[in-house]
């Protein structure tokens, strides 16, 4: 009975302030007396930061006790508030289990993205600067300690098998990790690595420099070890793609391969020609309604911005849930996996969904 009384209490909030949680009425209230407080979230302090690339910062958090923890190999999304706005990107944790059941700290290596909207702000905070967190997320992990296992990274990719690698305690098996950076002073989080390398026998660390070294000669190193191990693949989406190919074309089996990627990996989607159908979309805000033409290659929340309409958002990539509304008609598709919805009302994600047919969506 418990999910229909939640659907009851979400409902009546809903009816009263078109809002899912009370919550969100006191919110000015809470803030003052517990300053960054969000509902839903768990706040963090910023301890530190430091340069480990000249474009790769890492951040050092201490985070509220209420936080459950994480899995190593999995993300978190980040909030915080600029301009009255609430900003939220994905990140992966890359420290140690020990840190954070030992210090209440973990540790985030994000990119800056220069002409970005949201990294250029984290290299700007002031220490003691409060984050919000959601809960750890994804199920990108090493579940099978005991099995040999190559890791693959490349780029922002080395955060998740950083946390991994650096979290285990009882080495059973070999570990390989090959890491592909554009020059080692590209290489975030070496220091950390080469020092594991160092004291664990079982670990070999080989970093691929794409200066100097082919990308085929890196597949051919990986495909020499390949027998009778378990993969774990973290990098840009075209580089998995090729590491993968090679993998499975040497026979290794699919499902012994793992991988985590950070933005959306778009499937192949109908082409649009001249003969195509104009579509047209509803977005309705507090009672009034704006006819829009809608793009079909371009996600709702694209389409939405282009008109002027300035949904809510956070990531961007369907990861915190921050653009969820009510599509009240229509058909569209999810980005991530080429999978259409219903016709009828259902809630949808603006920024992995892709109108399909005619749609009305509530803001």
């Amino acid at each position: 009975m418990k999910p229909f009384f939640t659907r009851l209490w979400r409902n009546f909030c809903l009816m009263l302030a078109n809002q899912p949680s009370l919550t969100l009425y006191l919110l000015p209230l809470l803030q003052r007396l517990w300053p960054g407080f969000l509902p839903g979230l768990y706040r963090a302090s910023l301890l530190s930061q430091q340069w480990q690339t000249p474009d790769m910062l890492l951040l050092t958090l201490k985070v509220s006790g209420r936080w459950p923890g994480f899995v190593p190999g999995q993300h978190i999304v980040l909030t915080l508030k600029h301009n009255g706005r609430y900003l939220s990107r994905p990140f992966s944790i890359c420290s140690s289990l020990k840190r954070w059941q030992s210090q209440r700290q973990i540790q985030l290596c994000c990119k800056i993205n220069s002409i970005g909207e949201f990294t250029p702000l984290l290299a700007q905070l002031p220490d003691n600067s409060l984050l919000n967190i959601s809960q750890a997320q994804g199920d990108f992990y090493w579940q099978q300690p005991a099995l040999p296992a190559v890791f693959i990274a490349a780029g922002s990719g080395i955060t998740p098998i950083a946390a991994m690698l650096l979290s285990q305690r009882h080495w059973l098996a070999p570990v390989s990790l090959y890491y592909r950076v554009r020059g080692q002073e590209n290489a975030a989080l070496l220091s950390e690595l080469e020092q594991l390398a160092a004291r664990q026998p079982l670990f070999s660390l080989q970093l691929s420099d794409s200066c100097t070294t082919p990308s085929a000669t890196l597949q051919q190193q990986v495909i020499a070890n390949a027998a009778s191990k378990q993969f774990f693949l973290c990098g840009p989406a075209a580089f998995m793609a090729q590491i993968r190919a090679a993998l499975v074309s040497s026979g290794v089996d699919a499902a012994s391969i793992q991988q985590e990627q950070f933005g959306l990996a778009m499937p192949a989607l109908p082409t649009v020609t001249s003969d195509s159908p104009t579509l047209t979309g509803h977005f309705i805000r507090a009672g009034i309604s704006k006819a829009v033409t809608l793009n079909p290659q371009q996600s709702l929340l694209q389409n939405a911005e282009q008109h002027q309409l300035s949904p809510q958002f956070g990531c961007r990539i369907g990861v915190c849930f921050q653009c969820v509304c009510d599509k009240v008609s229509g058909q569209v598709r999810d980005i991530r996996t080429g999978s259409l919805s219903g016709h009828g009302v259902e809630q949808i994600q603006l920024c992995v969904s892709q109108p399909v047919t005619e749609l009305v969506i509530k803001l």
